[in-house]
């Protein structure tokens, strides 16, 4: 049973910090695309993405994409949230959320 729980751990993460690669890349486009006023995607729902466990993945594809590097809100909040990310997932993974497994 652990397994599985680590196995659907890293699922999970995966694919949240794939959702924000998406997310990130799709802004950028319709940003360079002079499509203001129709982007769907904001700050905040990068921000939420990363809180639920894709600042990693946000904040390295900020330096690879080269965007957003200006705001001080995304260089300031993601890499306190990869370190808040981190801590979850050690409790998660230690059980400290209660997850006692025999």
């Amino acid at each position: 049973m652990p397994v599985l729980i680590y196995v659907l751990t890293i699922v999970y993460l995966v694919a949240i910090n794939f959702y924000g690669i998406l997310m990130l890349n799709f802004q950028k486009k319709a940003r360079q695309d002079g499509d203001e006023e129709n982007i769907a995607i904001s700050d905040t729902k990068l921000f939420l993405a990363g809180l639920l466990g894709g600042a990693t993945g946000i904040f390295v594809f900020m330096f690879i994409f080269k965007y957003r590097l200006k705001s001080l809100f995304m260089m300031v909040f993601m890499p306190v949230l990869i370190a808040l990310n981190v801590y979850v997932i050690i409790l998660i993974l230690n059980g400290g959320f209660g997850l006692y497994l025999t």
